[in-house]
């Protein structure tokens, strides 16, 4: 029974998760007035730089801009005209030779899944690109290269999927980024068992599955 109680607690514990979107909202703490994005919070302006604090969750996730083709640059805002989304990250630079890059991070033992980011092309417009998410440290989950943005009714393109990492998840966009802008960065934090927990919840699912055996045979 001790057993039994140990494994369903530990599967609860491996499904407590958090989730959170990153919008780029102008409402929010997202700009900043320091090239690195290290600086004062202020309000947000077409070319103001992205907060280094903006998206971070205390002991859960930091969340880490940056424009890799430069020297300690944070990625830049811009608050319309990337189809219709509000409140944009892009990279500086041109268009032949632009590189964004958006970390999460996770802190304490969690693990982070990226399922959902938008991406826009200004000024209302179709542009191409090169998307790939990666595990930082780890191998590429996805890869795109093609047009983005100009959809029906200005919508962006969109895109969905199930992609984790223990050491963080890496989301670049190269060339056209800056003119291609990605906004409603959506993910989900979770904790990572330790090598013993799993050991004990296996154990104690294995517990659970000879008991089920037992009671069939009764």
């Amino acid at each position: 029974m001790k057993t039994t109680l140990m494994a369903l607690s530990l599967c609860a514990a491996t499904t407590l998760a958090q989730a959170g979107v990153i919008d780029f909202n102008p409402a929010g703490n997202v700009c900043n007035d320091q090239t690195s994005g290290n600086g004062s919070i202020v309000a947000c302006s077409d070319y103001a730089y992205i907060a280094q604090s903006y998206g971070d969750v205390a002991g859960v996730l930091d969340a880490q801009y940056s424009a890799p083709r430069l020297t300690e640059v944070s990625l830049r805002w811009w608050d319309a005209n990337y189809n219709n989304l509000r409140g944009v990250a892009w990279a500086d630079s041109n268009d032949s030779d632009s590189m964004a890059r958006i970390d999460l991070v996770p802190l304490n033992g969690n693990g982070v899944t990226l399922t959902h980011f938008d991406i826009g092309a200004y000024s209302n417009t179709t542009r191409s690109t090169h998307i790939k998410v990666s595990a930082i440290g780890g191998p590429v989950l996805m890869f795109f290269d093609g047009a983005v943005g100009g959809l029906p009714g200005n919508m962006p393109s969109s895109f969905d999927g199930v992609w984790s990492s223990a050491t963080g998840i890496r989301l670049e966009w190269a060339d056209n980024a800056y003119n291609v802008g990605v906004d409603n960065v959506t993910y989900s934090m979770a904790p990572v068992p330790e090598p013993e927990a799993w050991a004990m919840l296996l154990a104690g699912l294995a517990s659970l599955g000879l008991l089920a055996r037992r009671r069939t045979r009764r």
